[in-house]
C-alpha cells in the first residue's frame, strides 16, 4: 500500500435483526471510509425473545442487506462479558487487530474510525475507544422516531403492523424468509416473548401499588468439583431445554442461603449431606447487571461450593424445574447453551473457566 492511507471503519451492534437503519449508518460511511468491520455483538448466546438470531443467521443478513453498498464491509463476532466493560474493549480491540492483519492492514497507515449514534445507555461504549477518530452517523427516523430492532421483533413475531415500510422492504423480506424456513425457532421465539411479557406485566402491576422499582431477588449455586460444574437443563420457559446453574427465587422467610440449598437439593437431588455441603462454602457474590435478565431487574446471589476432588463424582438426578442434571466439564461450558448470564456468572466465580474469544476470531478472520 506503499504510504497510502487507508480509513476503516467500525460498527458494533446486535443487528436483532439487521434493518433499515443500520443499512442507512453504513451507507453513509460509504463516502468517508475505505472499508468497515461490522462487530456483531451478543454472538454465540442461545437463541432469546431479545438475541433470536444465531451470529451467522446476523452475519448472512448483514451481508445480504450491504450487497449494494459501495464499500467492502466484513464482519467478526463479538462476544458478551456482561461484567467486564474493559475485558469487553479489549474485545473489541483484538476483533479490529486480526481483521487489519487478515487483510494485511498496516496500522502504520490504517487511521481506525469508530462510527455509530448514542442511542441509550447501550451506546455508551463509543466513549471508551478514545485512540480512534469517532465517525458520527445520523440515525433512520420513521415518522419522526429513531426505529430500533425491538419495535421490528414485535411487529415481525406478532403481526402488529407493516413492517417494510419502517423497516426495509428488502430486510423485512430476509427475516421473513428465514421465519419460513424456521417455524419451530420461531414458535419458541414467540413463546418466550409470551412468557417474558407476563412476567413484565405482573412486576408492573405491582410497582404501580407501591410506587417504585421492584426487583426481585433470586439465588443460584455454583457447585464445583473435579474439574466440572453441576448444572440444570430446563424443561420450562424461560430458556426451555438450555443449561442453567441451580437456582431460583427466594421464598418468604428464608435467607439467601438457605434458599440456595433448597433450590439446589430439590433441582439435583445432590447425594451429599446439606450439613457437609454448607462447609465447602467458599464464595458469595450478588450479580445484579440491569440487563442480566430479559424479565427485568432480576438480581442474584450465587454461592460457590468447593467439593473435594475425587475420582468419583458426588451423585445428582434432575428434579422440579430441572428436566437433567449433570456434572458439566468446564471444557464443555460454552454460552451458546447457557440461560441468561450463567456463562457470566461461572466465568467470575470459576478461574479455570477458559474461553478462546482470540481462537474464534482466527477461525472467522479470513
Amino acid at each position: 500500500m506503499g504510504n497510502t492511507r487507508h480509513k476503516l471503519a467500525v460498527f458494533i451492534g446486535r443487528f436483532q435483526p439487521f434493518h433499515i437503519g443500520h443499512h442507512t449508518v453504513i451507507a453513509s460511511v460509504a463516502g468517508k471510509a475505505d472499508s468497515m468491520l461490522v462487530l456483531i455483538g451478543s454472538a454465540y448466546r442461545p437463541r432469546s425473545w431479545k438475541n433470536p438470531f444465531s451470529y451467522q443467521e446476523r452475519y448472512d443478513f448483514l451481508m445480504e442487506g450491504v450487497a449494494g453498498i459501495d464499500m467492502q464491509v466484513d464482519a467478526l463476532p463479538l462476544v458478551d462479558t456482561l461484567y467486564n466493560d474493559r475485558a469487553w474493549a479489549t474485545n473489541v480491540r483484538t476483533a479490529v487487530r486480526l481483521h487489519m492483519r487478515a487483510k494485511g492492514l498496516d496500522p502504520a497507515t490504517t487511521d481506525i474510525a469508530l462510527t455509530g449514534f448514542e442511542k441509550d445507555k447501550s451506546s455508551q461504549y463509543l466513549r471508551w475507544f478514545p485512540e480512534w477518530e469517532m465517525l458520527p452517523a445520523s440515525p433512520h427516523l420513521h415518522e419522526g422516531e429513531i426505529i430500533n430492532a425491538t419495535q421490528m421483533r414485535e411487529i415481525l413475531f406478532f403481526d402488529e403492523g407493516d413492517a417494510a415500510v419502517k423497516f426495509g422492504a428488502a430486510q423485512v423480506a430476509t427475516v421473513r424468509r428465514w421465519m419460513e424456513t424456521h417455524p419451530e425457532d420461531a414458535v419458541q421465539i414467540r413463546d418466550e416473548a409470551r412468557y417474558v411479557k407476563a412476567y413484565k406485566a405482573r412486576i408492573a402491576e405491582a410497582e404501580k401499588v407501591f410506587g417504585y422499582p421492584i426487583s426481585v431477588n433470586t439465588v443460584d449455586a455454583v457447585v464445583v468439583q473435579s474439574g466440572h460444574v453441576l448444572m440444570v437443563q430446563r424443561k420450562a420457559l424461560p430458556g426451555k431445554g438450555l443449561w442453567a446453574l441451580p437456582g431460583g427465587h427466594i421464598d418468604r422467610g428464608e435467607s439467601a442461603l438457605t434458599a440456595v440449598l433448597r433450590e439446589l437439593y430439590e433441582e439435583t437431588g445432590l447425594d451429599m449431606p446439606k450439613g457437609a455441603l454448607g462447609s465447602r462454602l467458599t464464595k458469595r457474590q450478588v450479580f445484579d447487571h440491569p440487563e442480566r435478565s430479559e424479565k427485568g431487574w432480576v438480581r442474584t446471589e450465587a454461592f460457590v461450593f468447593e467439593l473435594q476432588d475425587r475420582a468419583k463424582m458426588e451423585k445428582v438426578k434432575g428434579g422440579s424445574d430441572a428436566a437433567i442434571a449433570r456434572w458439566v466439564p468446564i471444557t464443555e461450558i460454552t454460552p451458546d447453551t447457557i440461560f441468561e448470564d450463567h456463562f457470566d456468572i461461572i466465568q467470575a466465580l470459576v478461574p479455570d473457566m477458559p474461553f478462546a474469544y482470540s481462537s474464534i476470531l482466527m477461525a472467522h478472520a479470513t
